[in-house]
């Protein structure tokens, strides 16, 4: 069984996620934001996490980075959220490092698809 952290400050998103999530037998941890989101990652080991673009305080983007870029969550997959689907959002989601960027509102068969495809035991090694 694998780690899920979920960030959004919407907890109606939050809700849908951790449902389709644990509907595939993985744990779930969930944040409101960035700062919530990295105490989570401390105290917890994270095999993937789906990360809000827009929310209060640190964005998305700029947490997705410093997951990337810190050694201690190599082999963390991050799948990017946004609300907003053009160009811009976009360059950024790949910009900053993210695995995977859909945008909301998710559909439950693809969360069930990524969830197969990036939390493999080779994905996560």
């Amino acid at each position: 069984m694998s780690t899920v952290l979920v960030v959004d400050d919407d907890p109606n998103v939050r809700q849908i996620l951790r449902e389709y999530v644990e509907r595939e037998g993985h744990r779930v941890l969930e944040a409101a934001d960035s700062s919530f989101a990295r105490k989570a990652m401390a105290q917890e080991r994270v095999d993937l996490i789906f990360l809000d673009v827009l929310m209060p305080g640190e964005s998305g983007t700029a947490l997705c980075h410093s997951i990337k870029d810190d050694p201690e969550c190599q082999g963390m997959k991050v799948i990017l959220l946004t609300g907003f689907d053009g160009e811009r959002a976009w360059s950024q989601g790949l910009r900053s490092g993210a695995d995977i960027f859909l945008v909301k509102p998710v559909n439950r068969e693809r969360i069930k698809v990524l969830l197969e495809e990036l939390l493999t035991p080779e994905r996560l090694a």
